[in-house]
């Protein structure tokens, strides 16, 4: 009897980590589907605002280095104008990550709390908003790995040329993989926006298991 138990309980230790990871599957994928609908909903009067609004965010941002300076055009910069931006459905997914070579398809959500990394990717605060654009620098994080979602698990096996998507309102914008770089968790120079270039980072930790760089 006690064999059993033993085994039953094994077996379901064993299968739970599929299950789970299935589960939280199908709840990114419910997240993204909403979004698409509430595009959908809205004009493209609307969304071509929203998509200006963004715009002007990122050459805000750009003029700035990110300080905020005064009430003249900066307040623009501040918590709740960031929380609005491209915030269609009021859920804070901002658009979508696609990565077809590692079979990733995640909702981007504002911030980088412990609760948004754990349901899909996060976007730094600090960085470009994920339009595009000559002098920005949109900045992605996310887990390696969950017990119960896979995530970014695989990103280590992106390579030079590879590409990548963000989805957002009406727009797909692609970004091919031109450097690979693992970092500590203080070298952020990295991350800074360059003169005129469009570039996109996605940050997770890496040795798997160990999270000591990045």
């Amino acid at each position: 009897m006690l064999t059993g138990v033993l085994f039953v309980t094994g077996l379901l230790l064993c299968i739970y980590p599929a299950f789970a990871s299935l589960i939280d599957r199908k709840h990114q994928q419910n997240v993204i589907q909403t979004y698409q609908g509430n595009i959908e909903a809205n004009s493209e009067e609307k969304l071509q605002e929203m998509l200006g609004e963004a715009e002007r965010y990122n050459e805000m941002l750009w003029q700035t280095n990110g300080v905020l300076i005064g009430d003249i055009e900066q307040g623009i910069l501040e918590e709740e104008s960031y929380q609005s931006q491209l915030n269609l459905s009021g859920t804070s997914v901002m658009g979508t990550l696609s990565i077809p070579k590692i079979n990733v398809d995640l909702p981007i959500y504002h911030g980088t709390e412990e609760e948004i990394l754990a349901n899909g990717v996060g976007h730094l605060q600090e960085s470009s908003l994920p339009v595009g654009g000559e002098n920005t620098h949109c900045i992605l994080t996310g887990h390696r790995g969950l017990p119960q979602s896979k995530l970014l698990t695989r990103l280590d096996e992106m390579e030079k040329g590879d590409y990548f998507f963000f989805h957002v309102l009406n727009e797909t914008l692609a970004y091919q993989v031109t450097e690979i770089q693992v970092v500590k968790p203080e070298e952020i120079s990295v991350l800074k926006i360059q003169e005129g270039q469009d570039l996109a980072s996605i940050i997770t930790c890496t040795p798997y298991g160990l999270n000591t760089h990045r």
